[in-house]
């Protein structure tokens, strides 16, 4: 099984049942939520959309409406969330919370906005209720045996990336 990945890419992934959300506040109302499954992690590129479609805002944009670069449907999420960038020469990505209402947390620290903090392969971040993990492209294919071995209990259901971003497992 090889998934071809040029980019770094978020792993979103459902809460263990039980888990109760952290937050509530929401100014999000009608939308129907993409959202992951126990057996069906939802898989984001971090890379800028096509010409045309990209924000305007310097770096690769996360938030919860469509004019972003990854879009994340949940209510904690804010409109313009957090910013990734790249640093050309190190090859180093970076994540800066931009202001938003409910924060950005990496391995369990709340950022300060506008800072950015670099990552490394395997981070883990929050953006308001939404728990994801930062997998370097390099890296997938490792991520993808470890994820089915963590999940091999039920479902034959394997995350993986397609061009354009979002996408389910299958």
């Amino acid at each position: 099984m090889r998934h071809a990945v040029r980019w770094p890419v978020l792993v979103w992934e459902a809460p263990p049942m039980g888990v109760r959300p952290l937050f509530t506040r929401s100014t999000m109302t009608g939308l129907s939520l993409r959202r992951p499954t126990l057996a069906e992690p939802l898989v984001l590129e971090v890379r800028k959309r096509p010409q045309g479609l990209t924000s305007p805002v310097p770096g690769i944009t996360l938030g919860r409406t469509p004019d972003n670069d990854i879009v994340v449907e949940d209510p904690t999420v804010s409109r313009v969330h957090a910013t990734f960038s790249e640093e050309k020469h190190t090859g180093v990505w970076y994540v800066a919370d931009d202001g938003s209402h409910n924060g950005t947390w990496h391995n369990g620290t709340l950022l300060i906005p506008g800072r950015p903090t670099p990552l490394f392969d395997r981070a883990s971040l929050r953006f308001g209720d939404v728990l994801a993990t930062f997998v370097d492209f390099s890296a997938f294919n490792q991520f993808i045996l470890d994820w089915l071995a963590r999940h091999s209990r039920g479902a034959r259901a394997t995350p993986h990336v397609t061009e354009g971003g979002l996408t389910r497992g299958g």
